[in-house]
């Protein structure tokens, strides 16, 4: 397989490979919500940050 340079970082193209998941696998549905609050609130800080940069401009 050829090998390709883009911005001076060299990448080998590899085969896809298929992940099959296990059909009996759950999601903690605890830890999904705080990851979903940790995320809501990251965007909501991120939004704040931008609001007051433009308010600078």
């Amino acid at each position: 397989m050829e090998s390709y340079v883009l911005n001076d970082v060299e990448y080998d193209f590899k085969f896809l490979e298929i992940f099959v998941s296990d059909p009996d696998y759950k999601v903690d549905e605890k830890e999904l919500e705080k990851s979903i609050e940790k995320n809501k609130a990251i965007i909501a800080r991120a939004r704040g940050s931008r609001k007051r940069y433009l308010q600078k401009v």
